[in-house]
């Protein structure tokens, strides 16, 4: 326990010290504002990456993205966004965004006759602090006639740490509601056994760095195999991010991962098209 609270102090000294930065530059006021005024001005869309199961490379899920693009900035990378509305309340108001736009794409895809996947949507820890969590995801699901199980969330270690019991009785609820719940980036934090121990998760997601060249690198195949067993000694599913080779997919075959996502089997896209990869799956069950 005073390991979580050491972390927790740890993650409230970066706050501040980013928040400092912030308003010493100029540059990110004004981007800041610009964002703001991209939530009210329909200039954020969803993209949505496909998820793979490894074995004969069947859609499995999808990633929802969150992409901006300004009329003066053109496409502003979400590298840069992100972590700026982090820096504020701002980040909930983009939360939500993202959360009612992919569930309202669940259901056009269901009354379009398609038979959806599961989309995660990536939850920032200001979320997950949140006293209404669960229920601001429940009534979205309510309005959209969207079941829980076609909807997952993806969290990180970084946005577990500031408050780790808020976060945790937070994901159960949303566990309660049907969601599935996966750690991403795995393997970049020091704490992340931990935190499987406590966690309601279903899945946990290899970090690219551990993917890229794994063709290659017999350590990293030693750390990717280690990965996997972890996992599913705890009955957890592993999905291997950032696959961009033929070579890397074999390998990480052969490693006994479940899934796969990347530039290799399927780039980020617009909805209408990945809409084209639900009528080609078909009659395709939803996978658990």
């Amino acid at each position: 326990m005073s390991s979580m609270v050491d972390d927790s102090a740890l993650f409230s000294l970066n706050l501040s010290a980013e928040l400092a930065t912030l308003a010493a530059d100029p540059e990110l006021i004004a981007l800041q504002r610009r964002l703001q005024d991209a939530l009210l001005q329909d200039q954020l869309s969803l993209v949505f990456q496909p998820i793979f199961d490894i074995r004969g490379l069947r859609l499995h899920s999808a990633e929802a993205l969150l992409r901006w693009r300004h009329p003066e900035l053109g496409q502003v990378s979400p590298a840069r966004f992100i972590p700026l509305a982090e820096r504020s309340d701002l980040i909930l108001d983009l939360g939500r965004h993202v959360l009612s736009q992919a569930v309202a794409q669940i259901a056009r895809w269901q009354a379009q006759g398609l038979e959806p996947v599961p989309v995660a949507i990536n939850i920032s820890g200001a979320e997950l602090k949140q006293p209404g969590f669960a229920a601001q995801i429940a009534e979205a699901l309510q309005r959209h006639g969207v079941p829980g199980r076609l909807l997952r969330v993806e969290v990180t270690e970084h946005g577990l740490i500031s408050d780790f019991t808020r976060a945790t009785e937070n994901l159960r609820a949303a566990g309660e509601l049907g969601l599935g719940v996966a750690l991403d980036d795995f393997g970049t934090g020091y704490s992340s056994f931990r935190y499987l121990r406590h966690l309601p998760m279903h899945a946990l997601k290899i970090d690219r760095e551990f993917v890229a060249g794994v063709d290659r690198d017999a350590r990293d195949q030693r750390v990717v195999r280690a990965m996997v067993a972890m996992a599913h000694s705890l009955r957890l599913r592993v999905v291997a991010e950032g696959v961009e080779t033929e070579s890397e997919l074999n390998t990480l075959r052969r490693l006994h991962c479940d899934y796969v996502q990347g530039f290799f089997t399927g780039r980020p896209m617009p909805a209408a098209e990945f809409a084209e990869l639900l009528a080609a799956q078909g009659s395709a069950t939803v996978p658990t």
